[in-house]
């Protein structure tokens, strides 16, 4: 895992929206904090806050704990938890195929829109 870390021009960091992933992404920033000493340029993250209802006061408190401690590295938006996903590894195929215009298929597509368009701004 160092060796690609180490390669890597960017790093995405799925975060489910629930207290132990939390728990989880500290000790990956804290490992990132650790390489980058090592390391001449640095670390681009972008934290994608992950399987997100806006039903549950847990998802609710730990996207906003996530933009309060990662401003500029959490997406400005969710993916949200979507059943589609599951059907589609039951019938085991892309949920972009199984049920292309499902909401956790949008925001993934959001999120490549976003991923491209930082590209650009930084090449």
């Amino acid at each position: 895992m160092v060796n690609a870390l180490a390669a890597s021009d960017r790093i995405l960091i799925p975060v489910q929206t629930e207290f132990l992933a939390m728990k989880g992404l500290e000790r990956m920033v804290r490992t990132l904090a650790i390489m980058q000493k090592s390391r001449q340029r640095p670390f681009k993250v972008t934290i994608v806050p992950t399987m997100y209802d806006k039903r549950t006061r847990a998802s609710l408190q730990t996207l906003t704990q996530l933009k309060h401690d990662y401003p500029s590295q959490v997406w400005s938006s969710a993916v949200p938890i979507d059943t589609k996903f599951r059907d589609a590894s039951l019938k085991h195929m892309p949920a972009s195929h199984f049920a292309a215009g499902s909401r956790g298929v949008f925001a993934y597509k959001q999120l490549l829109i976003y991923l491209e368009r930082l590209a650009q701004d930084e090449s």
